[in-house]
C-alpha cells in the first residue's frame, strides 16, 4: 500500500521560507508547496551574517545548502571584532570572536543572491507568488481531522496537513494561531533604527583603511559609541564591503511606526566625536 504524500505549505517566500523548502524537497514522501504574498519571489534587504548555528544547519539540510551559500558570493570571517569608538581608548578592541579555534565564526551574503541560489532548483509548480495569506480552516477527510484548507486573500484555497509562517515580524500565520487579542501576535517598535548601505570595495578601503578593510583577512568590526554603532564587512567575493549605522530613539516606540527619516545632520551630531576616518565614512553614506 503506498501512502499519500504530506501536504506542506509554506507562507513567506524570503530566506526563511526558501531555506525550509530547499530542505524539505529532498524527501520524496513530502509534497511541499511556498507561498510568497509579492508578485515575485525576491529580497528587499542587503546583506545577512550567517553564524556558526545558522552554518551548522545549513550543513544538516545537506551539502546543496551549504553550496548554496558560497555560490552566493559568500565571504567567510576570520573573525568578529568589537571596537570602541568613543572616549577613552577609542579606537581600540574591546572583544573578539576569532576562528582561531577551527570553529566558523559568521559568513556575509547578500541576501538577494543566497534566496535566488536557495530558490534555483525549486519546481516552477511549487513557487506560487501573488499569494497573501488571508485565513485556514481546519477540516477533517474520512473521519480524521486535522487537516487545513488555506485561503488567499485572491479567492483561491490551497490544502495541506501542515501550514509553515515562515512570513516574517509581521507574520499572518502567528496572528491567526495566536489571536488578535494577544501581544504576542503583533510586534512593537523599540525606538532602535539602522541604515544600511553597501560601497565598492575600494571605496570603502579609501574611507575606512586597509587595517579595517582588508580582502586577504576579511573579519566584521562593530564600533560601539554614546548611544551609536557602526559596523561593516565584506561581501559578494570580497567585491562589495556594508555599513550599518544605528542609534536609538526613544521617542520612536511605538507598534505603528515602522520608518524614520534620519537627516544628514542627524548622523553629523551623532558621529561628529567618532575617530576621523570612521567619521569620513559616515560623511560618505549620508551623503
Amino acid at each position: 500500500m503506498t501512502s499519500s504524500p504530506i501536504r506542506v505549505a509554506i507562507t513567506g517566500g524570503g530566506l526563511a521560507g526558501a531555506s525550509l523548502v530547499h530542505a524539505l524537497l529532498a524527501h520524496s514522501h513530502l509534497d511541499v508547496h511556498i507561498f510568497e504574498s509579492s508578485p515575485a519571489f525576491k529580497e528587499a534587504g542587503m546583506a545577512i551574517g550567517v553564524a556558526r548555528n545558522a552554518l551548522d544547519a545549513l550543513d544538516l539540510m545537506g551539502p546543496s545548502a551549504s553550496q548554496c551559500l558560497q555560490q552566493a558570493g559568500a565571504v567567510s570571517m576570520r573573525g568578529v571584532r568589537f571596537m570602541l569608538a568613543q572616549g577613552e581608548g577609542a579606537g581600540s578592541m574591546i572583544d573578539e570572536a576569532h576562528d582561531n579555534d577551527g570553529q566558523r565564526v559568521v559568513h556575509i551574503v547578500h541576501r538577494a543572491a543566497f534566496l535566488r541560489e536557495l530558490l534555483a532548483n525549486v519546481p516552477p509548480e511549487r513557487m506560487h507568488a501573488s499569494k497573501r495569506l488571508d485565513h485556514y480552516v481546519e477540516t477533517s477527510h474520512n473521519g480524521v481531522d486535522g487537516f487545513l484548507t488555506i485561503h488567499f486573500t485572491d479567492g483561491t484555497t490551497h490544502e495541506c496537513d501542515i501550514l509553515i509562517g515562515a512570513d516574517g515580524i509581521h507574520s499572518t500565520v502567528r496572528r491567526l494561531l495566536l489571536g488578535e487579542d494577544s501581544p504576542s501576535a503583533f510586534p512593537r517598535n523599540t525606538g532602535a533604527w539602522g541604515i544600511i548601505t553597501m560601497r565598492p570595495f575600494a571605496e570603502a578601503q579609501s574611507s575606512i583603511g586597509k587595517d579595517y578593510i582588508n580582502k586577504e583577512d576579511a573579519r566584521e568590526y562593530s564600533w560601539v559609541g554614546n548611544g551609536t554603532y557602526f559596523m561593516h564587512n565584506v561581501l559578494s567575493e570580497g567585491e562589495m564591503v556594508q555599513m550599518i549605522l544605528a542609534s536609538h530613539d526613544k521617542n520612536a516606540e511605538s507598534p505603528d511606526d515602522w520608518q524614520r527619516t534620519v537627516s544628514a545632520d542627524d548622523l553629523k551630531k551623532l558621529y561628529q566625536d567618532w575617530p576621523p576616518h570612521l567619521y569620513k565614512a559616515v560623511n560618505e553614506v549620508r551623503n
